[in-house]
């Protein structure tokens, strides 16, 4: 009987291992995809202008592919929730992380940040990642960032979008293993929002 249970552990284990090793390999999968559109950017731009058919059709080639990024990680979410480095790799981990943060709709950020939240507080995703998604939705939702990882385009310049408080915003910057911002980039932040 203790054989049939050990045999059983073995066969349900290997299982488990080659689910994660699918979704490995899926996920970075995705990523490679959309490196690879997102580097076909500026050349098309340059090219043909940023108003052109070939922008217009790469854009809505990216469109597409960050919808089918979404909807598999969503499905990820559901089933197994934030999958954390140690299961599935820093890449992988990285995908799930895209998805969420470019995602169309603030409504996603806001309904998966919390398990990102809780896996990078476990170290095994990235503080820098969540750092960048509470900003993303703070600005979203017109409200000061907290780490400044947020900028604007204002006249053809960058400015950071408002800090919560831009005296600390460096100190919490190291905490979550960003580089601090500079004098220059930190007199850039906006006072309110426009």
């Amino acid at each position: 009987m203790k054989k049939l249970i050990f045999i059983l552990s073995i066969i349900s284990f290997n299982s488990v291992a080659q689910e994660y090793s699918n979704l490995r390999t899926n996920l970075e999968h995705f990523v490679d995809q959309s490196i690879e559109v997102r580097e076909a950017v500026m050349p098309t731009a340059q090219e043909f202008g940023f108003e052109s058919y070939q922008m217009d059709s790469l854009n809505q080639l990216i469109s597409f592919r960050d919808s089918m990024h979404l909807q598999y990680v969503v499905a990820v979410l559901a089933e197994h929730g934030w999958l954390g480095t140690s299961v599935i790799g820093k890449k992988a981990n990285i995908s799930i992380f895209l998805a969420i943060q470019q995602a169309p709709r603030d409504q996603v950020r806001e309904r998966y940040f919390p398990m990102l939240e809780a896996s990078a507080k476990r170290g095994e995703s990235s503080l820098a990642q969540m750092a960048t998604m509470k900003d993303k939705i703070l600005v979203n939702k017109k409200q000061p960032q907290v780490y400044g990882t947020q900028w604007n385009y204002v006249d053809d310049k960058s400015m950071l979008f408002p800090l919560e408080d831009v005296n600390s915003v460096n100190e919490k910057r190291v905490e979550v293993g960003l580089q601090p911002l500079t004098d220059e980039e930190l007199e850039t932040a906006q006072s309110k929002y426009q």
